[in-house]
């Protein structure tokens, strides 16, 4: 999504994957799932979600629920397959690329010999991808991107068409739309409905969170017309799998009526606030990225209504004209493997890309994962072409709905 870094994602960092260390003293480390590098981290069948018969509601889970996942991957099991080779990876810093690390950047370093070198460009991410392009002089092997900048970067020829005799998506949920031709989704997130752990009363559809009779007297949705239109066409009654093309004049009407539970200041563009209203008892309910239900400082506060969530990917891509292609294409594959997908989820409650890695997962984790059952069927995918082609004009309509009538002193919450 346009304009801001995904979930999990704070305090970038720069380094590279086993600086310092010996390749022995690296095998050793993730071997036994201790592995702690001081290097930089980069970052169809739906049911009904108006009033679903049963739906489940999920606490935050701890950041990790089992041990690393440790044994051969197939096909990798040569440690010398890439040695001498380097592969530079810029993701989005903090602990979503703590984690990227830990299951995917220094594994693959031991299980083919390539040095993995890590950057975390933070805001300026997209920018340099482009001059790099531009210049030819593309230093960048893969990059982790939002969803947002996926098909204008491809559209604009920024990018490597992916190598799918190398890249392999037969355990992919291709369904879900995670294979295209420019990009392999890193992971799954969703945007769901936010609220007390303690409240007697849970929400069931976006159509209870309109409800100005229940759950309190105030609202917290994104700033933002992604996400926000569409789960207001929910509440009107529009079934997840006709969403799209949206019906603007419908979403607006329907903005209009929940416009009066939000206070100015809880439309929310930082991703971790809306978590914290609702823990604090600012709102009653919010909009909000699962994710971040696992902050330390919410967790057992908040709880998740998945259904008529909207499930969002991020992005390996390859920018066009890397001597590197052969490499980077494989690190792909690698990185979307089973064992590598879990070992990422099981520290943060992404959901894999690979079914295959659910079947790894402790049922305590794979309850708060968006991509584990029933939480998948219960949720529509965010269409990113209709974004791509209307994002503009219609960000332009929402701001402008936002101000009218606009109290500017909100209501503080």
């Amino acid at each position: 999504m346009s304009g801001h870094p995904a979930p999990g994602r704070v305090s970038p960092r720069r380094g590279q994957v086993a600086r310092g260390l010996t390749r022995r003293a690296l095998l050793g480390a993730v071997a036994t799932g201790t592995v702690a590098l001081g290097a930089a981290a980069c970052g169809g069948d739906e049911a009904d979600p108006t009033r679903p018969v049963e739906t489940p509601t999920t606490e935050a889970a701890p950041t990790a629920t089992q041990d690393t996942i440790a044994s051969p991957i197939a096909s990798y099991l040569d440690p010398e397959r890439w040695a001498g080779r380097s592969l530079t990876v810029a993701s989005f810093g903090g602990d979503y690329q703590e984690a990227q690390e830990e299951a995917y950047f220094a594994p693959f370093a031991v299980d083919t010999g390539a040095e993995v070198r890590q950057e975390t460009p933070g805001s300026t991410a997209i920018a340099n991808l482009r001059r790099q392009v531009d210049e030819e002089t593309v230093i960048w092997d893969v990059v982790c991107i939002a969803t947002d900048q996926l098909l204008p970067l491809a559209r604009e020829r920024y990018l490597e068409e992916m190598d799918y005799a190398v890249v392999d998506r037969t355990n992919l949920f291709t369904e879900l739309g995670v294979a295209t031709t420019h990009g392999v989704a890193a992971d799954l997130y969703s945007t769901v409905i936010a609220y007390p752990a303690e409240a007697a009363d849970a929400p069931a559809s976006w159509a209870d969170f309109w409800d100005a009779t229940r759950f309190g007297e105030h609202r917290s949705l994104r700033k933002d017309p992604v996400g926000t239109l569409e789960f207001a066409l929910l509440a009107a009654g529009v079934p997840a799998e006709r969403l799209y093309p949206l019906d603007l004049d419908l979403a607006f009407a329907s903005l209009d009526r929940i416009k009066p539970l939000v206070p100015a200041s809880a439309w929310w563009e930082d991703q971790k606030q809306p978590v914290e209203l609702v823990a604090n008892g600012a709102v009653g309910l919010a909009s909000a990225w699962n994710v971040r239900t696992d902050l330390p400082d919410v967790r057992g506060k908040v709880r998740v209504q998945w259904a008529g969530g909207m499930l969002s990917p991020d992005w390996w891509v390859v920018p066009r004209g890397t001597p590197n292609r052969d490499l980077a294409m494989d690190f792909i594959s690698y990185a979307t493997r089973a064992r590598p997908n879990a070992n990422f989820c099981r520290l943060r409650p992404f959901g894999p890309v690979n079914r295959e890695a659910l079947a790894l997962l402790r049922p305590d984790r794979l309850a708060v994962l968006p991509t584990a059952e029933p939480q998948r069927t219960l949720q529509f995918v965010e269409d990113w072409t209709y974004w791509a082609d209307n994002r503009e004009a219609v960000r332009e309509r929402f701001l402008a709905w936002l101000e009218e009538d606009d109290d500017p002193t909100g209501t503080p919450v």
